[in-house]
């Protein structure tokens, strides 16, 4: 029967001699550069870039300078402390060096025993005048940086579509703000095509009014592989954008002027995720935690000011308690006043009507008694007449008869002047009655008078 797992594809026959193995193919490579090492240099230049340095070694890339190629080189610690020159990022150096093949993960590179700098490449000499133009246009300041927005309506990310930078910070942002809309601008990120692919994927960003951050990213490699981030067309690009920027390429070492420029600066996708998204699980917490405490504060100040007003109201109504109580006292003394002013009045009037009355009595007796002692006197006056003439008779009779026409002549003007006299007195004691009585009317209308004057009152 025949075996069903053969991994081999179906389709025509294979000569047997024609199929290596992995293994097989490593070792036949390792045994060509084996023979061949008196053919390869021991001496290679290049620029040095993507240095790492370990406990027991140095990793570096030493790149053309003339294109894109790029292999990979290691020192040892101990060869490496031999060396007095240091090795820098972006300069032109020699090493020398042998060819080391690694059977196992078939990967070729160079073992460095010792490297001397010749001088900074063309491609680090544009970088320093492109980095000095940027520091003069003061698009390195720190300070011009834009804030990113706190919670963004709308994200854009710059990135390859099939690189793992888009998962990353997807994941990134939809772990903290699950609703945040993402509108991803697929672009190149290495190689020749990456600068202009960049920049268009940055200004269409910058041209959608929605998007109110944007993300340009793309995961780690080495120096010549971000160098599309240092070309001036893309960081001005970046930089021209008044939508705030976030870069992360994925490169610690040093930063690229992109991420210069941007407003703020990631190391990873992931990590420009955590920056551009806020963490809606913290700022629910939080939210909850300012709710809880404003409701004890709440409470607390309701609380603390019902119970000021509840004593403010009770000082309140016992302080209309006691003016009521004061009113009410106020009206009862005024109400005494007024019953004591009516029995005051009432006892005046009546003591002065009392006084007025007796006062008329008194004249009107005094009245009376003078119109007798006047009468009296007319009826004693008129029996002194009376007795004059039985007198006069009696001489007439007795002594006068010879005097009797002179005698009667002097009698009669004897009582025509006592009849006078009487006229006299009677008219005197009518007139003192007039008086009387018009000092009586005047008393009674100056009562009148007094007595309306306090009832207005």
């Amino acid at each position: 029967m025949a075996d069903t797992h053969d991994p081999r594809p179906e389709g025509p026959s294979v000569p047997e001699g024609n199929v290596w193995s992995v293994g097989q193919l490593n070792a036949e490579i390792g045994s060509v550069l084996d023979a061949a090492q008196d053919r390869l240099p021991s001496y290679v230049v290049g620029e040095v870039s993507d240095i790492n340095r370990y406990d027991f070694g140095t990793f570096f890339d030493l790149r053309d300078l003339d294109d894109d190629a790029t292999i990979s080189c290691i020192m040892w610690a101990h060869q490496r402390e031999a060396v007095t020159h240091e090795l820098e990022e972006g300069t032109e150096t020699i090493v020398r060096a042998t060819v080391d093949f690694y059977h196992d993960d078939g990967r070729t590179q160079l073992a460095v025993k010792n490297f001397w700098p010749v001088g900074e490449s063309d491609r680090s000499e544009d970088l320093a005048a492109l980095r000095a133009e940027l520091a003069e246009d003061g698009l390195l300041d720190e300070a011009a940086a834009q804030p990113l927005p706190e919670y963004p309506r709308h994200i854009g990310v710059v990135t390859s579509l099939a690189g793992s930078a888009r998962r990353d910070l997807e994941e990134a942002v939809r772990a903290r703000h699950p609703g945040v809309p993402i509108t991803v601008c697929g672009a190149t990120v290495q190689g020749e095509a990456a600068v202009a692919s960049l920049v268009t994927a940055v200004r269409r960003l910058e041209q959608d009014s929605a998007i109110d951050v944007i993300v340009v990213t793309r995961g780690g490699g080495a120096d010549a592989d971000l160098w599309c981030f240092n070309e001036e067309p893309v960081v001005r690009a970046i930089a021209d954008c008044a939508t705030p920027t976030v870069v992360a390429v994925g490169h610690e070492d040093d930063e690229t002027l992109a991420e210069a420029v941007a407003d703020h600066r990631s190391m990873t996708p992931t990590d420009a995720g955590v920056a551009v998204a806020p963490d809606l699980a913290s700022v629910r917490q939080r939210v909850a935690d300012i709710e809880h405490r404003v409701d004890r504060a709440y409470t607390s100040v309701v609380t603390d000011r019902v119970a000021t007003l509840t004593q403010r109201l009770d000082a309140g109504l016992q302080t209309l308690e006691q003016r009521a109580q004061a009113r009410e006292a106020t009206r009862q003394r005024i109400a005494d006043i007024e019953h004591r002013i009516t029995v005051a009045y009432e006892a005046l009037v009546t003591s002065r009507l009392t006084a007025i009355e007796t006062q008329l009595n008194d004249a009107y007796q005094a009245l009376e008694h003078a119109v007798e002692t006047d009468a009296v006197t007319v009826r004693a006056a008129q029996r002194r007449v009376g007795g004059l003439e039985s007198r006069i008779d009696t001489a007439y009779q007795t002594r006068v008869d010879r005097e009797l026409g002179a005698l009667e002549a002097r009698i009669e003007d004897g009582y025509r002047e006592i009849e006078t006299d009487a006229r006299v007195q009677a008219g005197q004691s009518e007139a003192r009655r007039l008086r009387v009585a018009v000092i009586v009317l005047l008393v009674v209308l100056g009562l009148t008078l007094l007595a309306l004057a306090v009832g207005v009152l």
